[in-house]
């Protein structure tokens, strides 16, 4: 029943990663499973399912409740020098040259020389032997390697290469050291290879947009995308499966791809997906329900047997509110960042069991938006809070005062708005933001 999982470090070339978005809800968690799933089903080789944070209280709950393993983490895709990194043979110092000239001779560019302790100590080039063999007189064909040694660039495996790019195309040499964070020889990467280093392959889930996605992955090639919001596509190098469709939950458009391709998924895999759909659609109570969410909550349902509204409810109970968590964990825990009117806004989103304990957390949240806005450069920062048993809404502001004054909702004091029915941030609080910002900013 555990929920563990191995963070995927690094990211692997060749593997195609099925992640969510940033700061992943359930339905981010359950849909990269169970995307990951359906595609290595229809036969497509080497994928993972990942995530780009921390699992929520609410998925952690499914994920136990279905007897499933969360996704591995990636915390950023960007290619490092590792990922340019070839194995070369590394030789001792007192290796006889004539065993470094075999090794050229044989296509070696260069003869890495490393200590006892793993350590490099430079490189045996074509360059320093061809002058040790054309002075007879320091007796070359005895001579060590060690004398010999020449100084190259050296990199961490971990550098990302975007760091570094302006070092290396400055050196002369086309060969560089690679090097782990002790310090120790891993092997060499070439001019060639850093300028064009491997990319991750990532299939974006319940995203579209870059802002959004893991870090660094504008670096990455992205290989597909199925989603449910508004489009903020990712560019690519080649056309992509491209599904973008306005349901209630990305995991509905995971079932109804499993259904077309005449796939079952386990009982568990069924209680992810359904746990997802369930969770950003509020057990089919918000606005973004469609009946195609409703037609698959009813298969998903029958295929890990458990009734739709029962366990809503559990689910819904998992959410874990105010409570005592650090504001800002309560703000990143459901974040998403938008463009409107060329300015960055922060819209995030907390599930409650009612708004009591809104007034007593309310000064620390509002520091916590201050301090968010600071930081991050935000036009407006907000945090809606939504009572599920009501399906009400209050939203905390902080931001320029030209928009604060023109938001279409009823004020209370100090910083705090009534969304009265409002309880979906995509299809109610985004539009009505937009239409505001677009003419105002």
């Amino acid at each position: 029943m555990a929920t563990a999982s191995t963070p995927y470090e690094p990211w692997e070339p060749g593997i195609t990663y099925v992640i969510g978005h940033q700061r992943p809800d359930t339905d981010a968690i359950a849909s990269a499973l169970g995307h990951a799933w359906y595609l290595e089903a229809i036969g497509v080789e080497n994928v993972r399912a990942a995530r780009a944070g921390q699992v929520g209280p609410q998925a952690a709950f499914a994920l136990r409740r279905f007897d499933q393993k969360a996704p591995g983490r990636l915390t950023a895709v960007g290619p490092t020098f590792g990922h340019a990194t070839e194995p070369e043979e590394p030789v001792a110092p007192n290796v006889p040259l004539s065993i470094a000239m075999a090794r050229l001779a044989a296509g070696a560019r260069v003869v890495p020389v490393v200590d006892k302790g793993g350590k490099p100590l430079g490189a045996l080039t074509p360059h320093a032997l061809a002058r040790a063999y054309s002075q007879p007189v320091s007796g070359a064909e005895g001579a060590k390697g060690g004398s010999l040694v020449e100084a190259m660039p050296t990199f961490f495996g971990s550098d990302r290469i975007s760091d570094h790019r302006g070092a290396f195309l400055r050196n002369d040499g086309d060969d560089f050291i690679v090097i782990d964070e002790g310090g120790r020889y891993l092997g060499l990467a070439t001019r060639r290879g850093v300028l064009e280093p491997p990319r991750a392959r990532l299939f974006l889930v319940d995203h579209n947009e870059l802002a959004q996605a893991v870090a660094e992955a504008d670096e990455a090639e992205i290989v597909g995308v199925l989603d449910h919001h508004r489009l903020g596509n990712a560019p690519s190098a080649a056309p992509i499966p491209f599904v973008v469709e306005p349901v209630g939950s990305t995991c509905t458009l995971v079932a109804e791809a499993a259904r077309r391709s005449g796939l079952q998924p386990s009982p568990g895999m069924a209680g992810m997906l359904l746990s997802g759909l369930l969770s950003d659609t509020l057990v089919l109570r918000s606005p973004t329900t469609t009946d195609r969410d409703r037609a698959q909550s009813r298969w998903l349902s029958e295929r890990a047997g458990v009734d739709v509204a029962e366990f809503g409810q559990e689910l819904l109970r998992a959410s874990p509110g105010l409570g005592e968590r650090p504001a800002r964990d309560i703000l990143d825990a459901d974040r998403k960042s938008y463009q409107m009117g060329g300015k960055a806004v922060s819209i995030a989103q907390v599930e409650v069991n009612g708004l009591q304990q809104l007034p007593e957390r309310k000064p620390d949240l509002l520091a916590a938006l201050d301090e968010q806005r600071v930081r991050e450069g935000l036009a407006l920062a907000c945090l809606m809070v939504t009572d599920i048993v009501t399906g009400r809404s209050h939203l905390l502001c902080r931001g320029d005062n030209a928009i604060l004054v023109a938001l279409p909702f009823h004020r209370l004091p100090d910083s705090e708005w009534d969304l009265e029915g409002i309880v979906s941030r995509k299809k109610q609080l985004v539009p009505a933001l937009e239409s505001l910002l677009e003419p105002l900013i």
